[in-house]
């Protein structure tokens, strides 16, 4: 349809949003209401082979009957507004979202942080519980079909057409999905799917390979599979920790019966591993990427807290650097010490750990910490982080992680201010790539009052 065409005397089409399997997404306005709101229009596409588009029709049925049983219901699945045929051809409109799908998060080549990728999962999860207590199985999790809305943030569940009811597949066990019709996504869909026998843990295998996606940049389609198993094979593409490793191996187990049975399930393990406290074993930063070989993988925000509390009353920019120039010389051919993972310190040594200043080479990453280390192996005290993509952070660290100083971007962009989780929270300025700047108070790497992050 061209921009202007008008459907039912309402509806005026302003452009194409997209096209999928089952149908063209156009952006409309509605005619009838005031200021003629925002809508989606979607037209059914039209198939020559009758089997075919007798399946498309299904489909299209079936999203049309879910978004009107749960859109009304929660505001984060839109809500339907008309379901019509007219001129031979099928239609849908839907709630309009101001947002952008997640394949602006997630898309190859750009890692996640643990920290991102754990909110990011227990977000999704929410809304597909909402689902999955309605005893319905999306079937088609992905990037594409995750809304980030920008009036709040939060995560919108769309495109409906592939949902199956669990009350369906009782009645009629035997029942597969026509062949010539594919549901769901490849890398996406798990062996019981693909073979026409989809179940609530279907969805959940692929909000699994979604967080996969994130933590490593590289499409699910993409990763390889034990050929034993079929389970895939990730972690030594990511830097995580065993904890979160663990819930997406269960989330993605190739065997239906070993992982979580639900969204709800999945949500519960997310949810224990964030508020627990870990023996160590890993430590990460923020910054979309993780660090392995020395310390700990620190969930101790107490500790952290504490410390964000006693520093709140300074000023932004008052952390000085303890180490001196000449306190981080060092003769790259002789380090001091060397970790399991071939990690090299070079510095001050107390107990056979790195103690005072000095310098930790990671050398399967690329990045380098220059400063102080008050608690053996730990990044305790000041000092200068540089990761291999040229970011880099000058400021104060406690059990590895950086809870005030400045954190520059390699594009120009930098947030100087207070941390917490990884993450801008606290007093803060955000200074662009042009120069422009905006202070404030910022909750979890957003600023309060205006739902925007910086730099990224």
């Amino acid at each position: 349809m061209l921009p202007g065409y008008i459907l039912r005397n309402r509806y005026k089409i302003i452009k194409q949003l997209g096209s999928g399997s089952f149908g063209i997404t156009y952006l409309a306005e509605d005619l009838d209401l005031p200021d003629h709101p925002l809508c989606v229009v979607k037209n059914l596409r039209q198939s020559q082979n009758q089997e075919e588009l007798q399946a498309f029709i299904n489909f299209f049925n079936k999203e049309a009957k879910a978004l009107y049983r749960l859109g009304n219901e929660h505001d984060q699945i839109p809500r339907l507004f008309a379901h019509f045929e007219e001129g031979g051809e099928f239609y849908l409109v839907q709630e309009y979202i101001d947002g952008h799908d997640l394949s602006q998060e997630i898309f190859p080549g750009n890692k996640l942080s643990e920290a991102q990728v754990t909110q990011l999962l227990k977000e999704i999860l929410e809304v597909l519980t909402i689902i999955h207590d309605k005893n319905i199985i999306h079937r088609d999790i992905k990037a594409q079909n995750l809304m980030r809305r920008n009036s709040d943030g939060k995560i919108i569940l769309i495109d409906f057409g592939t949902v199956k009811e669990i009350s369906l597949l009782k009645a009629n066990p035997l029942e597969q999905t026509n062949v010539s019709v594919i549901v769901g996504t490849n890398g996406y869909m798990p062996i019981e799917q693909l073979n026409g026998y989809p179940k609530l843990s279907s969805d959940v295998y692929a909000v699994g390979m979604l967080g996969i996606y994130a933590l490593t940049g590289i499409r699910p389609q993409e990763l390889p599979k034990d050929p034993d198993t079929f389970d895939v094979i990730w972690q030594d593409k990511a830097l995580v920790s065993p904890a979160l490793a663990n819930v997406l191996d269960k989330m993605v187990r190739s065997n239906f019966k070993e992982r979580y049975q639900n969204a709800g399930e999945a949500l519960q393990a997310l949810t224990a591993l964030s508020s627990s406290i870990s023996p160590p074993s890993h430590f990460f930063f923020a910054n979309q990427r993780f660090l392995i070989g020395v310390g700990a993988v620190v969930m101790m925000f107490f500790g952290i807290g504490l410390l964000f509390m006693n520093f709140s009353r300074q000023s932004t920019n008052d952390v000085q650097l303890a180490c001196s120039e000449t306190d981080l010389q060092y003769n790259p051919n002789e380090p001091n010490l060397v970790d399991d993972d071939g990690n090299k310190y070079y510095g001050k040594v107390k107990d056979k750990a790195p103690y005072g200043c000095g310098t930790l080479l990671f050398v399967k990453l690329n990045d380098k910490y220059q400063g102080e280390f008050n608690n053996k192996w730990q990044l305790d005290g000041t000092g200068t982080y540089t990761f291999d993509n040229g970011n880099q952070f000058i400021g104060l660290f406690n059990d590895n992680s950086y809870v005030k100083g400045k954190l520059i971007y390699n594009n120009g962009c930098q947030y100087e201010g207070e941390f917490q989780d990884y993450q801008p929270h606290g007093q803060g300025t955000c200074i662009s790539e042009d120069g422009k700047s905006e202070s404030g108070i910022w909750f979890e790497g957003k600023l309060e009052g205006k739902n925007k992050t910086c730099c990224y």
